[in-house]
Order: structure tokens, then C-alpha cells, then sequence
């Protein structure tokens, strides 16, 4: 009797040992800091991806396809062997055989290279536009591998802290079932759960290597490199309306600027092909020098000419090639506006979604998250003087877990709704929301 006294005190103190420790798991801190990793890592991105560099090699091509188009056309020079007869080949035969230098020259029509010149410069603004969208779109890749990559981190660590609480609660439910107080079905219950979780490790483990090796590639380096990423944050917040980033996109959105650029570009080759049906003029000088033949004192001959094309349908085919960049610039004028379209659509969806992320990162901040842990630790308290049942116990850490993931996934949602709204607008919004604030 004596030893199942002794028995029953220790399994008590035990149990009282468990709960204390439990109940000194302090809660997940939330202070913030606010990074600037993903932004160092979208610039190095923007300066080494192969994609980007690719376009700006092109621009440079369409910078001397522009120097090019304003040259003339190369002089040239002919030499001649003129009027000998055929079956002797001789300069001194007939009177009229001699050699002869021609020099021509093709003189554009005044106003044409100045318009083919313009031509060339709006495909280069096109091109230099949409280099700028391909960055806006890198840049907001980059962040958003970045935040799901934090995401998928701290998903892990709290799944972490979740299997060592579990760990403590097994440590409790086995101290009651050692003193006949719990059934060994609420044991199996908490080491399953606990199973569970530590499988779930090795899907962050393996989702994090994915999101590593992307931002990886996107930056041209080893897909190992180790990146790092923030434990804690600060909750961005919305400083416009739909109204003032509908504003900054048309302001600032390189795919608008585009649609825009090619639009004015197909006008001006429209321009330059309605110029182009009036023809260019030839103009040549040649010199021909004779040998003495008979009674002809062999004077050398100079000769000048002019020449222009004699053209077959031309304005038909200039009028159509016209009609084409015209019906193209109608074209970029339409994409643009469905463009701006879908980008409001975008900004409201992206807007909504900050918001609900935002209110919930502060509800569960303020309110659920320390009345789930508070409840944890009641009904822990409570369990071990028999006056809470293991399912009440169990679903409370449940409870817990499902909060400490829900703000997790809530802080990220609100920064890739960030990330979206700056690739929609076409600029980082910290710097609109300084000026905002002053």
C-alpha cells in the first residue's frame, strides 16, 4: 500500500514537472523588421540574368540599325571596255571604243532618311520598353520566390515547435496513463499527430530547395547558394486606393509604355512607307578614254546621266505596306486599353487580398493566437487534476497549430499582394508610400 502511495506521489510530481514545462513554451514573437533581402536579390537578378542581357544586346543593335539608316547608300565606280569590235578587241579599230570610269550615286529623296531614321528610333523605344517590363516582371518573380520561400521556412519552424510541444504533451498523457488515468488510445493519438508533423518536415525541406534553386537560376548562379530569409517581419500596409495606383501604373507601367511605343512606331513607318513610293534618283559622270583611230583625233569623252526607277504596281505596294503599320498601330492602341483592363482587375483582386490579409494578421496577432495559447495552457492545467477530458486537450493544441500557421501564411499573403500590386503599377511602393507620408 505503502508503495503504491509512493507510486501515485511520484507519477504526480511528474506529471506537475510536464505541465510546468509546457506552460513555459513562451509564444511566437512578432516584432518587426523589415527586410530588404528580396529587393538586393531582384537587383542582382536584373544584372545578371542571361534573358535580360539578351535584350539589351538587341538594343545595342538597334542602336547602329539607327546610325545606319541615316547613311547614304555606297558610290559605284564602274570600268568599261567599250565599242571594240568583237572579233578583235582593239581600242585603235573604231572611233568609238575606248575605256570608260563611271561613277554613280543614289541621293534619297529629301525627307526620307530622316523619316527611316524615326522608324528606327521607335523600334528602339519599343525595345527599351519592353526591357523595363521584362525587369518589372524579373524583379517581382525574384520577391515572390522569395516570400514563399520565407513562408515555406517558418511553416517548417513552427511545425518544429509544434512536435516538441507534442513531444511535452506525450511526456503528460504518459504520466497519467502510468497511473491509470488516461487511456493508452490517447498516447497512440498524440504520437500520431506527431508523426504526422515530422513527415510534414520533409515536403518544407524539399519545397524549399525548389524555390531555392529558382531564385538561384533567376540570379545566374549555383542553384545551391545558400539565401536567407527574415524570422520577422513588418506588415506592409495599403497607402492608395485603386484609384491612386491606377494612377501610378498608367504613370509608370512599362507594358503600357509599350503598347504606347509601338503603336507611335507602327504610325511612323506607316509615315516613312507613304513617303518611300516616291522614288530615289541616280545620278552618274563618266570619262571615256580613247585611242587615235584613223582620221579621228581620239578625243576623250565625258559623259553625266540620270536615272530613276520606272516602278511596277509602286503605290500600290507602299499604299498596302502603309495600310499594315496602320492597321497594327490600331492594334497597340486596342491592346493597350485591354491591358489597362486587366491591370485594374489585378489591382483590385491584389488590393482585397492585402487587405483580408492584413485584418487577419491582426486579429490572430492580437486576439486569437494568445487566447488559443491561453487555452492550451488552461486546458493542460486543467487535465491534470481531472477536471478536462484528452480530446479537450487535444483539440485545443490542434487550435493552436492551425493560428500559428494561419498568421504565417496571412504576413506572406499581405507581402506577395505587395509584390503584385508593384508589378502591376510598374514601381516599388516604398517609395510611393514616403511620399505618401510626407
Amino acid at each position: 500500500m505503502k508503495n503504491l502511495t509512493y507510486y501515485n506521489r511520484f507519477g504526480q510530481l511528474s506529471l506537475l514537472a510536464a505541465v510546468l514545462v509546457v506552460l513555459a513554451v513562451p509564444l511566437p514573437s512578432y516584432a518587426s523588421e523589415k527586410p530588404d533581402l528580396p529587393e538586393e536579390l531582384a537587383t542582382r537578378a536584373i544584372i545578371a540574368n542571361p534573358a535580360i542581357k539578351s535584350v539589351e544586346r538587341q538594343i545595342e543593335a538597334l542602336l547602329h540599325k539607327v546610325d545606319s539608316v541615316q547613311v547614304w547608300s555606297d558610290p559605284v565606280l564602274a570600268v568599261d571596255y567599250l565599242n571594240v569590235p568583237w572579233d578583235s578587241w582593239s581600242l585603235g579599230d573604231t572611233p568609238m571604243s575606248g575605256v570608260q570610269f563611271k561613277l554613280k550615286q543614289t541621293f534619297p529623296l529629301p525627307g526620307k532618311n530622316d523619316r527611316r531614321q524615326a522608324v528606327a528610333q521607335g523600334e528602339l523605344k519599343v525595345k527599351k520598353w519592353e526591357l523595363a517590363e521584362r525587369k518589372n516582371k524579373l524583379r517581382a518573380m525574384v520577391k515572390q520566390a522569395f516570400w514563399k520561400l520565407a513562408l515555406v521556412r517558418e511553416l517548417k519552424r513552427i511545425t518544429s515547435r509544434h512536435i516538441d510541444l507534442l513531444g511535452q504533451l506525450v511526456v503528460v498523457v504518459r504520466v497519467k496513463y502510468q497511473v491509470g488515468k488516461s487511456g493508452q488510445h490517447d498516447l497512440l493519438r498524440l504520437e500520431v499527430l506527431k508523426k504526422k508533423l515530422t513527415d510534414d518536415l520533409g515536403d518544407f525541406v524539399k519545397r524549399d530547395k525548389q524555390l531555392t534553386a529558382a531564385i538561384n537560376a533567376a540570379l545566374h548562379r549555383d542553384r545551391a547558394t545558400p539565401i536567407e530569409t527574415p524570422n520577422k517581419l513588418e506588415l506592409p500596409q495599403a497607402r492608395l486606393k485603386l484609384t491612386g495606383y491606377l494612377r501610378l501604373a498608367e504613370q509608370n507601367r512599362p507594358l503600357l509604355k509599350q503598347t504606347l511605343a509601338m503603336s507611335a512606331w507602327h504610325r511612323q513607318a506607316a509615315d516613312a512607307a507613304a513617303y518611300e513610293r516616291w522614288p530615289d534618283i541616280t545620278v552618274w559622270a563618266g570619262y571615256r578614254i580613247r585611242s587615235a583611230a584613223g582620221a579621228d583625233p581620239s578625243t576623250d569623252f565625258f559623259s553625266v546621266g540620270l536615272a530613276i526607277p520606272l516602278p511596277f504596281d509602286y503605290t500600290n505596294r507602299h499604299e498596302a505596306k502603309e495600310a499594315e503599320h496602320l492597321s497594327n498601330a490600331s492594334a497597340a492602341d486596342e491592346a493597350k486599353r485591354s491591358i489597362f483592363d486587366e491591370i485594374r482587375a489585378a489591382l483590385e483582386t491584389a488590393l482585397a487580398a492585402w487587405d483580408r490579409a492584413a485584418q487577419k494578421v491582426t486579429t490572430y496577432r492580437e486576439v486569437l493566437i494568445p487566447e488559443a495559447d491561453k487555452t492550451l495552457k488552461a486546458t493542460l492545467s486543467a487535465y491534470t487534476s481531472d477536471r478536462a477530458d484528452f480530446t479537450s486537450l487535444y483539440q485545443a493544441e490542434l487550435q493552436l497549430l492551425e493560428f500559428d500557421r494561419a498568421i504565417q501564411i496571412a504576413e506572406i499573403t499581405a507581402q506577395l499582394e505587395q509584390v503584385r500590386v508593384e508589378l502591376e503599377v510598374g514601381t516599388r511602393l516604398h517609395t510611393v508610400n514616403s511620399e505618401v507620408q510626407r
